[in-house]
């Protein structure tokens, strides 16, 4: 099976899925229904984890062909970005059987593994001082604690949709289906807290790995790590004000959104803004 093939699959496994997870919440709240709910959950999930195992083959085989973990472009990592949210997703529904942020988590997944396949070409071997074995958990926190955090936002956003139902008194056909508040607020601060512990460790790495490396002195002024640092310290924050002031609620989901502002940003902004030694174009 050829390599693009496998990622054309992948492409439309995750569209299915996605599509899948938006019905889940639409789908009628009446007694007839039920049989329909049922069925779109299941293959909501478990066309999740199909989607899941490919995308996993596809990284181990680009891996494998290219020698190296894939971040020799940004298109690349996008792939293993879509890779760590779901990954993410499926551990939290595992844990809690709360599958309405599918709804919101698994299309902006879809939305990513797109990009990647639609700007994907043939990419050249890393720089050399990337050719080490620090790059791989370096990365993969990263891109684990961005993960995380795109998930406190879905839980924020599930929070303020759910509080508007219930102050406007008003039925909808997800309505239902909806975390409760507490539910959406500790869930969403828990993936706060896994997002900040994964990119401390993650910049930790990073520091550390410069000084082995001779003739790549770590780089405040660098654009991708002063917008991580950025990121990072909105988050401590956030951690911070709720434990010491205890800002819950709708606080708590606006500033989850003021958090994934500051994750696009860093991701997506500085890659297509600024020039940066973590960038690869």
């Amino acid at each position: 099976m050829q390599i693009h093939f496998l990622f054309l699959i992948t492409v439309l496994v995750y569209l299915a899925a996605s599509i899948f997870h938006v019905l889940y919440l639409l789908v009628s709240e009446q007694f007839e229904a039920k049989a329909l709910r049922k069925v779109t959950s299941h293959i909501a999930y478990y066309g999740t984890i199909l989607g899941f195992a490919l995308l996993t083959l596809f990284i181990i085989l680009w891996w494998s062909r290219r020698g190296h973990f894939p971040m020799s472009h940004w298109t690349d990592s996008t792939s293993f970005f879509a890779w760590a949210i779901t990954l993410i997703y499926l551990i939290i529904v595992n844990l809690t059987q709360l599958r309405a942020i599918g709804s919101f988590v698994m299309p902006l997944a879809f939305i990513i593994i797109l990009i990647s396949y639609s700007f994907s070409r043939d990419t050249s071997a890393l720089p050399a001082n990337l050719e080490t074995y620090w790059l791989v958990p370096h990365v993969t926190l990263i891109l684990l604690a961005y993960s995380s955090f795109i998930t406190a936002f879905g839980f924020g956003l599930l929070y303020l949709m759910a509080e508007k139902r219930i102050r406007q008194k008003t039925h909808t056909v997800y309505g239902n289906f909806l975390p409760s508040l507490g539910a959406s607020d500790e869930l969403g601060f828990r993936c706060t807290i896994l997002g900040v512990i994964f990119l401390t460790v993650g910049l930790g790495i990073g520091a550390l790995w410069t000084q082995y490396i001779k003739g790549v002195p770590w780089q405040w002024l660098d654009a991708k790590v002063f917008f991580a640092i950025v990121t990072w310290i909105i988050y401590v924050v956030q951690v911070g004000i709720r434990q010491l002031w205890g800002w819950r609620g709708r606080k708590a989901a606006y500033s989850a959104i003021i958090g994934f502002i500051a994750v696009l940003c860093t991701y997506v902004g500085v890659e297509v803004f600024f020039d940066s030694a973590h960038t690869f174009r």
